[in-house]
């Protein structure tokens, strides 16, 4: 098996051969998908870079809590076409799941952490403090959308 050194030094590699091939590439290029139909190389990048995200804080949910023995495919960024729909149970245990990350691994994070600056294209530059709200507070919105599909197809359940 593969340690985690080789597997890091494999993958900077592959990423630094297709940071090669992209730097050649136009903006029309990037959103071209393979002629049998599929993914563009825009949306292979963002899965990259996503799956890559999840799994680094997949091991701060891990550092922060030691009963964490359980993960599901979107948390390493794989729910994807084709995949078999989630069940109500699968659905409900990927909200705990989300609940308790957010309960355990949420108020770990350091305060130099929660002092440092970041800028995320198209919306400002914050320190991750002023980041944090917004972020976690986008996520529970979407309980508004959920409720509104489930309104919209009417099959809400009463007193919710």
């Amino acid at each position: 098996m593969t340690d985690i050194t080789t597997a890091l030094a494999e993958a900077d590699d592959a990423l630094g051969r297709l940071d090669r091939a992209l730097e050649q590439l136009s903006d029309g290029d990037l959103h071209r998908a393979h002629r049998d139909g599929g993914w563009t190389v825009a949306q292979v990048v963002s899965h990259i870079h996503v799956c890559t995200i999840m799994w680094l804080g997949d091991l701060q949910r891990v550092a922060h809590d030691p009963e964490l023995d359980f993960i599901y495919r979107e948390d390493v960024g794989h729910d994807l076409t084709g995949y078999p729909p989630p069940t109500i149970d699968l659905a409900r245990g990927a909200l705990a799941s989300t609940r308790r990350t957010l309960a355990t691994a949420g108020p770990a994070t350091p305060e130099e952490v929660l002092d440092r600056t970041l800028t995320i294209p198209d919306l400002g530059t914050m320190t991750v403090r002023e980041w944090a709200p917004l972020i976690i507070g986008h996520a529970a919105g979407h309980v508004d959308q959920a409720f509104e599909i489930m309104h919209d197809r009417e099959f809400a359940p009463e007193g919710v």
